[in-house]
């Protein structure tokens, strides 16, 4: 774990030079560049806001659902598209592995960083929509939109993990990428993104399972912290902070006991 960690730091400046080149060559010949991570989500938040916010009517609670389903599908993508990409980054990146000074432990984490960059880049999207909202008359945000990035950050060492763990496990074992797929599909249900866990109330065992999803603690924080404008419980922040440390804790020493064979394997 402490491995790792040294590791990522001790090449900060490589990292942040290849989430550097990552983010350019992914848009480079695009004429919309980055405004490509916001029309996406944007498109799959309009999708979701019209089917589950129209047509299966939300409760009052969550008005304006728009808003609402924005402070868990942002955080979502970051995690889900990080996990995915971080489990394919070293088979994508074979022949750097294969150069016995490159430290392939960053290549999942390139993938961790580049996609906090499009989330940070939704963030004034949310900020705005917030805003709007409020001189509308509708109780949302305030000063605790502050509390986003701290939230970002407890979240962060969870992503790394996740994507460590799985890279590692991929470039061994190649059915986990389909596996990762269902999984993630499976997590977003199973997360409180869509609805709130009150709807839940009469149904005590999904309630339960919804609740001690360990991606719960970071959704509901985003929600407290942007939609409802209140700062979450402390409960809520040991919570994500033993949740983050538990991933990167085991994926630090997934991708540790498979690093051995990495070249071999990819």
């Amino acid at each position: 774990m402490f491995r790792l960690a040294r590791s990522v730091f001790r090449y900060r400046s490589l990292l942040a030079t290849l989430t550097s080149r990552e983010l350019k060559a992914r848009y480079r010949g695009s004429v919309l560049g980055y405004v490509w991570s916001l029309v996406n989500p944007l498109l799959l938040l309009t999708v979701y806001t019209f089917v589950f916010g129209t047509i299966f009517a939300p409760r009052d609670d969550v008005a304006p659902y728009g808003l609402f389903l924005a402070t868990g599908v942002f955080p979502w993508l970051w995690l889900s598209v990080s996990w995915t990409e971080g489990a394919m980054s070293l088979a994508a990146n074979a022949g750097l592995i294969r150069k016995a000074a490159f430290p392939a432990e960053l290549l999942p984490i390139v993938a961790v960083m580049s996609n906090l960059a499009h989330f940070a880049f939704a963030l004034p999207i949310i900020a705005s929509a917030t805003w709007l909202f409020s001189i509308q008359g509708h109780d949302v945000g305030g000063w605790t939109l502050a509390l986003v990035p701290v939230i970002a950050l407890l979240q962060l060492p969870l992503v790394a993990g996740l994507a460590l763990g799985t890279a590692a496990l991929n470039a061994h074992f190649k059915d986990v990428k389909d596996i990762l797929s269902n999984l993630l599909t499976l997590l977003f249900f199973m997360t409180p993104i869509l609805y709130t866990l009150r709807v839940l109330e009469e149904h005590r065992t999904i309630h339960w399972i919804v609740a001690h999803n360990p991606l719960t603690p970071f959704t509901r924080a985003y929600q407290e912290a942007i939609f409802y404008g209140r700062i979450p419980a402390l409960g809520q922040w040991i919570e994500m902070s033993i949740v983050s440390l538990a991933a990167w804790t085991l994926g630090a020493w997934i991708f540790d006991r498979l690093s051995d064979t990495l070249v071999e394997a990819v």
